[in-house]
């Protein structure tokens, strides 16, 4: 009989990879905007407010894993007046 640790496992192995690095990015992306709102001695009420939104859309998007679309991030981004996520530049040269 299998213990829960091995069921566990194996229902995390089932996982496809492109789910499991959505929630990754979406982990990071909420540890990002808990960052820069302690740092600037903000609330989610206060980015709620900033952002004209209702406090519920704001628990919503900073708590859990939520979908966050590149819109509400590029609105919170600019909520913030900082960035969330960084796209690293080609350096390919590419031919006009």
């Amino acid at each position: 009989m299998r213990n829960k640790q091995e069921w566990f496992n194996e229902k995390i192995a089932a996982v496809p990879q492109a789910v499991m690095t959505e929630v990754q990015l979406s982990a990071e992306i909420i540890t990002r905007i808990d960052a820069i709102l302690k740092e600037k001695n903000m609330t989610q009420r206060d980015l709620a407010r900033k952002m004209g939104k209702s406090d519920a859309v704001i628990s919503r998007w900073t708590t859990g894993f939520p979908n966050l679309t590149l819109r509400s991030i590029a609105e919170i981004s600019a909520a913030l007046e900082e960035p969330l996520i960084f796209v690293k530049k080609s350096t390919v040269e590419r031919k006009p």
